[in-house]
Formats: structure tokens, C-alpha cells, sequence
């Protein structure tokens, strides 16, 4: 196993905001396209995946690489407990205490460092930095994000606009900071910028699934922007106005949803020294 730094894996993690949701998040959150991750097939080493939640995406990349250690850093306890769970079947994946602005390797550690559907919540450019110390020469950094294509569909049109007029600040293409702003996100702008990278890929992978009402529910009830809609407008409201959405739009009682799985891609560059 590589050795993590055991003064930083256990300095003090703050709270986070998918404590109480894991359960919701774990049974509803979907996973993403094989196809948006075949490339890193054959690969070996050490995986890091940050903003690992409950681990859907973690067991996803360890199952793909099943010679590679998979560590996945997540801050919370409670997402954290139940990724172990969840994922007590898998040998070749850890999970441990950290977040992504102080990651618990030593330089050059990591063939792989992904973050999927979490960079949103990550002060970006302190998670960069991290991110390209604890690469290897060569390595590369995954962000991929599933993005709901509510442009495609009249129904998602109208769950956003369920969350737009609850929640202060909120707009669809937006996502919640680590500050707790919405902000638009362009990785791929961000580290074509940033000095330590290279090689900076985009590919967009479109794809459906579909969900029970009863499972939509939930779906809705793990997100952040739907407890910040719930603290304003109070549960009542927000499922009541939910459901009467889910009723004029569901086909016989299924939910379809189409999402774009957006991948970015960045190899750390040779060190200008070397």
C-alpha cells in the first residue's frame, strides 16, 4: 500500500453538507458512462479519487483498474461510512478523511487523480496545486461532471425552475462554491491556464436513464440545492410543488432523465527544470 501522510489524513475535516444524506444520495445518484472513463484502462498504481461521497464513482474507476490501489478522499463521516459499505466487496479501494485543498500523499504519489461531479465544491485553484504535486511526471487529472441536459427536455426545464425560485442566487448552469456561491464552471479554461498542466482535453458524453417517481424523490432530496430549497420554502412546500411536477411529467409512473457527462483531462507537464 503507498504510505499516506498521516499528519494530514488526520488534521480536522469540517462539516459538510451532504451530512444526513448519504443514504438518499447513495440509492439515487447515478453513475457515469463507461465510455467516459475506457481510456484509462490498464493503468496501475495509485487512483485518488477526491470528493469520493459514498464512493459510486470510486468503486466505478476501481473495478475498471483492478490492479491499481484506489484511495477515495472524502470529508465527511457519514458519506464516508457508507462508501465503506457499500464497497466492502471491492479489495482494491480505500477510504480516508480529507479534502481537496490538502491531500494526504507525498509529491509524485498518484498516477491518476479524478474528481467527479465535486471539483464545484473545491477551492479549484488550491486543489490544482494539490492536485499536480501529488501527480506523478506524466500522471493525469480526471474531472468529470454529469450535468442534468435540461436545454433537451421541458420536464428538467421545470425542476430547475422549481430550484431557481427557491433558492437566492441559484441558476441552472450555476453550481454552489466552496464558498457557498453559484458560479458557472470551465475546468477546461481554467487548467489550459494553469503552469503544471498539459494536454488538456474535453469530451462531452451524452446519455439517458430513467428513474420511478419514488426514486426521483429521493434523488432530489440528496442535493444540496433541494435542502437549500427546503430551508427556504420548508419541506412541505418543495414536495408538494415536486410532486406535482413528477405527476405531469412522468410516463407511466418513470421519470426519464438525459444527462452530458462532461470529461476534462490535464497531464502534468514535464517540471521545468527536468
Amino acid at each position: 500500500m503507498t504510505s499516506i501522510d498521516n499528519n494530514t489524513a488526520d488534521s480536522a475535516v469540517t462539516a459538510s453538507p451532504y451530512d444526513g444524506l448519504a443514504i438518499s444520495y447513495n440509492e439515487a445518484r447515478p453513475s457515469y458512462p463507461d465510455a467516459a472513463i475506457a481510456d484509462l484502462g490498464g493503468l496501475s498504481g495509485l487512483v485518488v479519487d477526491v470528493g469520493a461521497g459514498t464512493g459510486i464513482f470510486t468503486r466505478q474507476i476501481a473495478r475498471l483498474l483492478p490492479q491499481a490501489e484506489t484511495v477515495g478522499i472524502e470529508p465527511s463521516a457519514d458519506m464516508r461510512r457508507m462508501a465503506q459499505s457499500a464497497s466492502a466487496d471491492i479489495g482494491n479501494i480505500t477510504f480516508i478523511a480529507g479534502s481537496a485543498e490538502k491531500l494526504p500523499f507525498s509529491d509524485g504519489a498518484a498516477a491518476v487523480i479524478t474528481a467527479a461531479t465535486a471539483v464545484h465544491w473545491f477551492d479549484r485553484p488550491v486543489f490544482y496545486a494539490e492536485a499536480f504535486r501529488c501527480l506523478c511526471p506524466g500522471g493525469r487529472l480526471v474531472v468529470l461532471q454529469n450535468i442534468r441536459r435540461w436545454w433537451h427536455s421541458e420536464w428538467l426545464a421545470a425542476y430547475e425552475n422549481l430550484h431557481e425560485t427557491a433558492v437566492n442566487g441559484y441558476r441552472r448552469g450555476t453550481f454552489p462554491a466552496f464558498d457557498g456561491q453559484y458560479r458557472a464552471l470551465d475546468v477546461a479554461a481554467e487548467l489550459y491556464v494553469y503552469e503544471r498542466s498539459s494536454s488538456v482535453a474535453t469530451r462531452d458524453f451524452e446519455w439517458r436513464t430513467a428513474l420511478s417517481e419514488k426514486d426521483f424523490i429521493s434523488f432530489s432530496l440528496s442535493s444540496t440545492i433541494t435542502q437549500r430549497a427546503i430551508a427556504t420554502i420548508g419541506e412541505a412546500a418543495y414536495l408538494e410543488r415536486l410532486t406535482q411536477l413528477i405527476r405531469t411529467h412522468s410516463q407511466n409512473g418513470i421519470l426519464p432523465i438525459d444527462y452530458v457527462t462532461r470529461v476534462v483531462t490535464a497531464t502534468r507537464a514535464d517540471d521545468p527544470a527536468a
